[in-house]
């Protein structure tokens, strides 16, 4: 038992250590996309995009949260999911939505909760097919997002 216990903290410490060595641009720096376009999240925004037809990417995001940055940097703002969701935004089928949870919002806490969720990254999909939404995993990988997008609603 202490062998594998000593064995996980040994590689949990490798882990930080290599990411404390890296160069702060190669993990926090600009990302690889363009065109990428979020507008602030509000619930009437929301509804707005979804009534009309749309798909709608929501994303609760903060400051504070690595592994939100993470995502961003690593899946969703690079090929081929940032490709991808332009070219929907492109073509007027996606609208991306960000809410801001760095300071504690009341309004963002109630949709958390709507949910069953209390902490962030939180991101769903909502489409023609998928009225309530699709939650996605925390951490975020190409075949999810194109997956979920299909099961709500996306043609080709």
């Amino acid at each position: 038992l202490w062998r594998r216990k000593f064995a996980i903290l040994l590689a949990v410490t490798g882990l930080f250590a290599s990411l404390w060595a890296l160069p702060p641009a190669a993990v926090f720096g600009p990302s690889q996309a363009t065109g990428l376009a979020w507008q602030p999240w509000s619930e009437n925004a929301r509804k707005m995009a979804q009534d009309s037809g749309k798909l709608v990417l929501l994303d609760i995001t903060a400051d504070w949260c690595i592994t939100c940055k993470a995502n961003k940097r690593f899946v969703l703002e690079r090929e081929p999911v940032a490709g991808m969701l332009a070219e929907l935004q492109d073509d007027s089928r996606l609208v991306m939505l960000q809410a801001d949870w760095t300071r504690p919002d009341p309004r963002i806490s109630a949709l958390l909760a709507s949910h069953q969720r209390f902490g962030i990254p939180f991101n769903i999909i909502y489409g023609p097919a998928a009225p309530n939404g699709i939650i996605l995993g925390e951490l975020l990988g190409a075949r999810m997002i194109e997956q979920a997008l299909i099961d709500a609603g996306m043609t080709r």
